[in-house]
């Protein structure tokens, strides 16, 4: 049986990863903690918006990292582009989905950060990691 566990924030500088350490108002810690039982991180839902503030293209990253992993994981997600800056249009992305295969270690910690590469504005990213 998968297990999922979310995490997101905002992203405001280009070239640095900020870790995601909220739960959309829910009191929790910032790492993800590995449930008992399982071995791999088999998939992540990854959801990303910006404000469109500043022309531009960009790519976005999530990094994860903890003891929970055997090294950090750096992973490409999705990328943007902006050519003027809309005084009023509203859009809805769906998640993107993929498959992993990630081992970890059972109840030790993973962070969630993401990242992007050129400054577009301000982002906000969600991830959720499914493990078995």
């Amino acid at each position: 049986m998968a297990s999922y566990r979310t995490r997101e924030g905002s992203i405001t500088a280009s070239d640095s990863f900020t870790a995601l350490t909220s739960l959309y108002g829910q009191s929790t810690t910032s790492s993800v903690q590995v449930p008992a039982g399982n071995a791999a991180i088999v998939g992540m839902i990854v959801s990303v918006s910006h404000d469109n503030a500043t022309n531009g293209a960009s790519t976005f990253a999530v990094q994860l990292t903890g003891d929970g992993l055997t090294e950090q994981q750096p992973i490409s997600v999705g990328s943007a582009g902006v050519d003027g800056t809309p005084a009023s249009n509203g859009m809805t992305n769906l998640p993107f989905s993929f498959d992993v295969a990630i081992p970890v270690t059972a109840s030790n910690q993973v962070a969630i950060a993401g990242a992007m590469d050129a400054d577009i504005g301000t982002a906000q990213m969600s991830v959720t990691l499914v493990f078995a």
